[in-house]
């Protein structure tokens, strides 16, 4: 991402006066009908468009303008509206906003935060780009790319964003922990990702965090300098989505001379300024809401999470976020909000086997390939699919067989399932019975878990999951060789299908 001073060049008024005393700011938000990033007379100034300080929302009046304080150490910027799209970058990351830094990142960070941005200009000006937005559209979501050195962030090139390439799709979302602690990959990642050639945006994760920090000002000084804003919102259609930072860092623990701990939360600035968002949302649009850490009680305070609850109320909603390397969907909230835990990119954590081109199988604990989503959005309403890396697209079901207290069974991991959803398996085309539901390890993971290693001799445990469905192999089935069908239906009607051959 280009530094401040160049950023300016771009997209603000180039009147460099000091700013007055009342930490004040104002400005326009304009169609940029020549595309020169600078606003220029005549040019239509564009009412209504909201404009955040990270605390505060305005919007701006009949001539465009805007007027709201400038928070030191905090991001100012537009917030994306509808049929419309911000300055973008060559890599196509957005460059619609101003960080207000008076002192730069401190020197003592590991990794290096942003320069002091010295003298704010008078004004600064947004340019807005009018666009056609596909009905439906597409965004791919992402998590957990997780590289913690050249060679992984590699693995991520040649596995899971080339396998991106065969979607098409309107923007893309990562979902948090871009880095395994080790910040300096980001920019290979960006040059990475930006292969995709659709715009990006990227949520902060707890592996994105400079841990040497000890002020939680500066926690995602790094991040910031690579990505931007570490919490935004913008519109595609009748959807609403919107970025969050909610890892709670504890700072750095200088007693054992390591990094702290963290939990899942939102502060106290965040947590208004989502409040503040949200009022401004139509009702009868979609809320999308991008996290690393799911809002689930394991990992989300409480009072965060009931805070949630009041501001989601009758609103239709989305949550998305990563973290737990595993596939889960979930409601939780109000019946009108649905959560998808999206998997990683990493699967489990770069584990073999290894495949032909030597990049690492691994699955993730649950049992679901490594992978990624594609939502499609149509008005309020979307459908999702789950990609698994490297394999045909409608590969969603894995059939194993285990044996449980002498008793042998038929297994099926249904990586998007939800366990009220129906699952029926059919033995030698016979009439199909229903499957029973329940939450344990995937047997694909116990038998395989002892080749499941990375490149620094690490594995990590099994995953308990609740998209498993299970059926006892009939007693009366005959010796020789049998085929297994097993159909699952989602509520919204779609078929998946999945088959294993098994020999008694």
């Amino acid at each position: 991402m280009k530094k401040v001073s160049s950023f300016f060049t771009l997209m603000i008024c180039s009147c460099i006066c000091v700013l007055a005393q009342n930490n004040s700011i104002s400005g326009v938000v304009f169609l940029d009908e020549n595309k020169d990033g600078i606003y220029n007379e005549g040019e239509q100034k564009l009412e209504g468009v909201s404009v955040s300080n990270q605390k505060d929302i305005v919007q701006t009046n009949k001539e465009g303008r805007y007027t709201i304080d400038l928070r030191d150490g905090a991001f100012l910027y537009v917030l994306k509206p509808s049929g419309y799209q911000v300055s973008l970058n060559a890599q196509k990351f957005q460059q619609n906003y101003y960080f207000h830094h008076t002192k730069g990142s401190p020197k003592h960070l590991k990794y290096p935060g942003v320069s002091a941005t010295g003298d704010v200009p008078k004004q600064i000006n947004f340019p807005l780009y009018k666009v056609k937005e596909e009905k439906p559209f597409k965004a791919l979501v992402i998590g957990d790319p997780q590289a913690a050195d050249k060679e992984r962030i590699d693995f991520f090139r040649d596995g899971g964003v080339t396998d991106m390439l065969r979607q098409k799709a309107d923007f893309y979302i990562v979902l948090g922990d871009i880095a395994d602690d080790y910040l300096d990959i980001y920019p290979r990642e960006k040059a990475i990702i930006s292969m995709l050639n659709i715009p990006g945006y990227h949520v902060v994760g707890n592996h994105d965090i400079n841990y040497k920090s000890n002020d939680e000002v500066n926690h995602f000084e790094t991040f910031r300098k690579e990505f931007g804003p570490d919490y935004y919102a913008f519109n595609y259609g009748k959807t609403h989505f919107v970025v969050l930072n909610n890892i709670n860092y504890f700072g750095w623990n200088a007693e054992e001379d390591k990094r702290g701990s963290y939990f899942g939360g939102l502060d106290e600035a965040q947590l208004e300024w989502l409040k503040k968002d949200l009022s401004l949302v139509p009702e009868d649009y979609l809320i999308v809401l991008n996290t690393h850490i799911p809002f689930l009680e394991d990992f989300t305070e409480a009072t965060i999470l009931e805070d949630l609850k009041s501001l989601l109320k009758n609103r239709k909603s989305l949550l998305l976020s990563g973290h737990t390397h595993a596939v889960k969907t979930y409601w939780d909230h109000n019946e009108l909000s649905e959560g998808v835990i999206a998997g990683a990119s990493c699967g489990s954590w770069w584990t073999g086997p290894y495949d032909e081109e030597g990049i690492p199988v691994a699955t993730s604990m649950d049992g679901a390939p490594k992978g990624y989503f594609v939502f499609e959005f149509s008005g309020a309403n979307y459908t999702y699919e789950f990609i698994p890396e490297k394999h045909p697209q409608d590969y969603q079901i894995r059939i194993n067989l285990t044996s449980k207290e002498d008793t042998k069974y038929i297994v099926a991991n249904w990586f998007i399932g939800k366990p009220h959803e129906e699952v029926m398996i059919s033995i030698d085309n016979e009439e199909p019975i229903i499957m029973e539901n329940y939450t344990g390890f995937d047997p694909f993971m116990e038998l395989t878990l002892k080749d499941r290693k990375n490149k620094d001799d690490w594995s990590p445990g099994l995953s308990e999951t609740n998209h498993l469905w299970k059926i006892p192999v009939p007693k009366d089935i005959s010796k020789g060789m049998h085929k297994i069908e097993v159909t699952a239906e989602t509520d919204s009607g779609k078929i998946y299908k999945g088959y294993k051959i098994f020999e008694i």
